[in-house]
């Protein structure tokens, strides 16, 4: 009787691992799908976080449908320019810091495919 006892611990342990990993896999998949960043490779190879790239006039790609040039003379994706903290200039009206020190337009920091954030 003990070692059935035992067995079936085990068993139920088992299926309850089974279902924490269910629901990590589960909770992964839906972050995947909720939160996916638009990353949109450009004719030069970089990316943006937008459903479109739009060239600048100094040859550059920015996101959206228009580029608006900084203060320093680089452009932007949208209608206005904010600059961070580093001295940089992002599109928007808010720049956030990301894990690698870089700034961007808006409150949410996406990693781009080469490595890069937008």
């Amino acid at each position: 009787m003990i070692n059935f006892m035992k067995k079936n611990s085990w068993i139920n342990n088992s299926i309850r691992l089974n279902k924490e990993k269910q629901y990590l896999f589960f909770a992964i998949l839906f972050l995947f799908f909720a939160l996916p960043a638009k990353a949109t490779m450009c004719p030069d190879g970089s990316y943006v976080n937008a459903n479109e790239c739009t060239m600048a006039p100094d040859g550059s790609y920015v996101g959206g449908n228009n580029a608006t040039m900084a203060p320093d003379g680089s452009y932007v994706g949208g209608n206005n320019t904010t600059m961070a903290p580093d001295g940089s200039y992002v599109g928007g009206t808010q720049a956030t810091m990301c894990p690698d020190g870089s700034y961007v337009g808006g409150n949410t920091c996406h990693l781009m495919p080469d490595g890069t954030y937008k």
